[in-house]
């Protein structure tokens, strides 16, 4: 099981009779990704080509673990199980998640004055959702790997200046993704790279090395 994590910018907002602040974003997309070998378990090799499939990301079960998601001001140092949600949820996904093109739509409620607040002042905008996936690895002209059985742990409202304002990916969990353990998390920057034949593809610091290596 490995960890991940997408970034996407929070669209328009507006708040309820209550005070709570709704919005719809989008998050998890399909399409191939590029990691350095060392991110994924595989330091045999310098590039890995992951491919998330629509029939991986659009599955009843995928969408399913999306309802009622926890939102977390950053990255928590731990999963959100029902031992700490109290202390690090600021809102729920309010709905359930729908397919929107190639991407996966999310009606969220925040429900916190101060990670409102944040918001609204511009400090944070963006949307991370962590979750878990089996990786497995495949003999393809166009990618390495494939993501399996994607669950949604939460979605982590975070810096914009830190992830920009497109979709990005990253491993987000462990030194070692592909054992790390529940309770090992990190953030990753992405940036946006051109390979010949594939086009603009997001990757790590240490994917966008690898590949100018190559």
């Amino acid at each position: 099981m490995i960890n991940f994590t997408d970034a996407v910018t929070l669209g328009t907002t507006r708040r309820t009779t209550d005070g709570f602040l709704t919005t719809v974003a989008k998050s998890v997309r399909t399409g191939i990704q590029l990691y350095a070998g060392s991110e994924v378990g595989r330091p045999d090799m310098r590039v890995v080509r992951v491919m998330r499939s629509a029939d991986e990301v659009f599955s009843q079960d995928s969408l399913q673990s999306f309802s009622h998601a926890p939102i977390t001001m950053g990255h928590p140092s731990v999963p959100v199980t029902a031992d700490n949600w109290k202390e690090l949820a600021a809102g729920e996904v309010s709905t359930a998640a729908t397919k929107d093109g190639d991407w996966i739509a999310l009606p969220l409620i925040l429900k916190d004055s101060r990670a409102i607040n944040r918001v609204e002042s511009g400090e944070v905008r963006e949307l991370s959702a962590g979750y878990t996936c089996e990786l497995e690895f495949v003999d393809h002209a166009d990618y390495d790997a494939i993501q399996k059985n994607i669950r949604i742990n939460h979605l982590a409202i975070v810096d914009t200046a830190r992830a920009g304002h497109e979709a990005r990916i990253g491993d987000s969990w462990g030194t070692s993704p592909i054992h790390a353990t529940d309770t090992e998390i990190k953030s990753m920057t992405l940036k946006t790279v051109m390979v010949d034949g594939i086009g603009s593809v997001e990757t790590t610091d240490a994917g966008a090395l690898a590949i100018a290596k190559l």
